[in-house]
């Protein structure tokens, strides 16, 4: 079966050009800019000389899962593995046509790891290079692909200049690092200037899994750190709504991208019973608690946050908590953890038992709406209704 509907991916990435940033970068910083090397086991990015896992470009996207989706592939690959569609417009059309999915919102992939890099100006650098061609590559297929830039915020005037520039160029969100290595929290007053301009600009915040200028680890184990590995999201969302930012930016939204989305479960309710509870002694000396619109923090999250999964039933059977307009799904094309190939009939079985009007939500209509994009909103009808049965 296919949808009676065409999806929206609210989470997918492209794969950057081995030449992206050597030819982008501002000149003092070619010789430390973002490029491909070969080795014997496979293709990776060295980034100002060093290389991790999560430059390797068999986690990027390979080729092979195209045979067997279910495959652990490994790091190791070539960029001969990379599917034409994670960086030429045109092919990701086709592939998009081929999976049911009307249109995506892309993210980055060697820059989840750029949050880290301690020379802020380079990093700068590296970020506005990559900007300048997502911008370009979303072009290439309007009304198809929505870019999300990357935008720091060590120094708010140039992060507000950069994110104001990228919104001129259509992107159509920004990701920010998740944790601050200062230990600061965006509810901070340092922050203020930053989230009036995306209150003014109305365009959605994204804490993508792993991008961050700390650790997404703990553990020496991956089973332990990608099973647990939203948690530094959870705190960073949930600090938000305790700080007051969204009662002081009663338009921001931000997204919690790629940690899936039932997370919410474990704080929503506990939020709301700590905030009966504790006002009295848990603001630290002697402040007073920051939220002031009356609203509970569950009622914060459901009025500014929202989850994109690429499987997660638990949080699917649990909408009426999280919130249907509160989840969106993602193909996380062309990583090799996400949905594709096959998305419809992925999603399907995650679907079952919802109504058609929940599918339409989450499968489309929700990244429509949170991202103001030029699409049409899909409308259950008896006739769409018998297609799905």
């Amino acid at each position: 079966m296919t949808f009676p509907f065409k999806l929206v991916s609210a989470d997918s990435h492209i794969a950057e050009p081995p030449d992206l940033w050597t030819t982008r970068i501002d000149q003092k910083f070619r010789d430390r800019a973002p490029h491909m090397v070969s080795r014997d086991k496979g293709d990776a990015y060295i980034i100002d000389g060093e290389s991790n896992s999560a430059s390797l470009v068999g986690l990027l996207a390979t080729k092979p899962k195209y045979a067997n989706p279910e495959t652990l592939f490994g790091l190791e690959g070539r960029w001969s593995d990379v599917p034409e569609g994670a960086y030429d417009p045109a092919a990701r059309a086709t592939e998009l046509d081929r999976e049911g999915i009307e249109a995506e919102i892309l993210y980055t992939s060697v820059g989840l790891g750029l949050f880290g890099i301690k020379d802020l100006e380079f990093r700068h650098a590296c970020f506005r290079s990559f900007n300048d061609w997502l911008a370009e590559h979303c072009a290439g297929a309007p009304k198809r692909l929505f870019g999300v830039a990357m935008v720091a915020t060590d120094d708010i005037d140039r992060s507000v200049a950069e994110l104001e520039r990228c919104v001129d160029m259509g992107l159509r969100g920004a990701m920010i690092s998740i944790g601050q290595r200062s230990g600061e929290s965006y509810g901070d007053a340092r922050f203020e200037k930053f989230w009036s301009a995306v209150e003014a600009l109305e365009v959605p915040i994204s804490l993508h899994v792993a991008a961050t200028e700390t650790s997404w680890t703990n553990t020496s184990s991956r089973f332990v750190d990608f099973s647990c590995v939203f948690t530094p999201t959870m705190y960073a969302i949930t600090s938000m709504i305790f700080s007051g930012l969204f009662d002081r930016h009663p338009k921001v939204k931000v997204l919690s991208v790629e940690n899936d989305a039932s997370w919410p479960l474990a704080v929503l309710e506990r939020m709301d019973d700590r905030w009966t509870h504790d006002k009295l002694w848990a603001p630290v000396n002697g402040q007073a608690a920051e939220i002031t619109s009356g609203r509970t923090p569950s009622q914060i999250f459901h009025d500014h946050v929202a989850c994109t999964f690429m499987r997660d039933r638990t949080a699917i059977v649990s909408r009426e908590i999280i919130g249907r307009e509160n989840l969106m799904w993602g193909a996380d094309f062309p990583h090799f953890d996400g949905a594709w190939p096959n998305s419809a009939a992925v999603l399907e079985r995650q679907f079952d038992g919802v109504s058609l009007e929940d599918q339409i939500a989450i499968g489309r209509n929700n990244a429509i709406n949170w991202y103001n994009l030029p699409l049409e909103l899909a409308v259950a009808s008896t006739e769409m209704a018998g297609t799905a049965r």
